[in-house]
């Protein structure tokens, strides 16, 4: 469930993020054009391309039809001169390796903001150097009204992160027994903030599985952080393989199997034999 609160928070924190250590002030941000094609029954397109949006005043030019095409995609960007997209890794893939990008001019595009699912340093790096855009990573889910982690607008990384936490979000990092675990050590982020949800409608058992005793939210997704407060999505807890005894995880999998040119777009599924 989530709250009229909760989407303004996240509106204001993901704005903070975005406009943090910036050269320019709200009031003086470049003119900017976004493409709303992210589904607006998503939490990611619901907080950018209609909450954030309004917010700033951004020009946002919707795709119609679906399912989703990719030159369709393109030939926007081209005609609008769309400076700045919200994606997801399928759609960089798809800039990183499709024939069709070179049959359309985008260079009007600066920022891409990535998020949803991990998105490899290699591959983000690939698509900034091509491109000469700015690539980089956020953190969320839809318990967390959209995300919780950003890194600062005005910084560039390229080391794959998602950045810092958002502006009055506590996170921590827990082993299986609950306890918080050392920087560089893989734990489950947990999440506490105005942007976390109420819980799950009218599933009690479900909503208090999903908080613990301190009311930190439970996501499910494994990080590891440095000793300045940056963060790397690693793994999901409950998507682990087992394979020989050994844990797999599906991500760097799938991570590997993208490194291939001939590769256009990799899952990893455990089955049994």
């Amino acid at each position: 469930m989530i709250t009229h609160q909760n989407i303004i928070a996240n509106t204001a924190q993901s704005l903070y993020m975005r406009d943090l250590e910036q050269p320019y002030t709200a009031s003086t941000r470049p003119p900017e054009r976004w493409l709303g094609f992210l589904p607006l029954y998503h939490a990611y397109g619901q907080l950018w391309s209609i909450s954030a949006a309004a917010k700033t005043l951004t020009p946002t030019f919707f795709m119609r039809g679906s399912p989703f095409s990719f030159p369709t995609f393109l030939r926007h960007i081209a005609a609008h001169r769309i400076t700045h997209l919200q994606t997801a890794p399928p759609v960089v893939v798809m800039l990183a390796k499709r024939p069709e990008t070179r049959d359309h001019n985008i260079s009007s595009l600066r920022n891409i903001l990535c998020g949803a699912a991990p998105l490899s340093a290699e591959l983000q790096n690939e698509v900034a150097d091509r491109f000469g855009v700015r690539i980089v990573q956020t953190w969320g889910m839809t318990e967390l009204t959209c995300s919780a982690m950003h890194v600062p607008g005005g910084r560039d990384d390229r080391s794959g992160s998602v950045g810092y936490a958002d502006p009055n979000c506590e996170v921590k990092l827990v082993d299986d027994e609950g306890r918080e675990v050392g920087v560089g050590e893989r734990g489950e982020v947990c999440v506490r903030g105005p942007n976390v949800c109420l819980g799950y409608w009218r599933n009690e058992r479900a909503t208090r599985e999903a908080f613990d005793e301190e009311g930190f939210l439970r996501t499910g997704d494994v990080a590891v952080r440095d000793e300045g407060g940056r963060y790397w999505i690693v793994d999901r807890k409950k998507e682990l393989i087992k394979v020989k005894g050994f844990q797999v995880a599906p991500a760097e999998m799938e991570a590997v199997l993208l490194e291939h040119e001939a590769v256009a777009d990799a899952a990893v599924v455990g089955i049994q034999m």
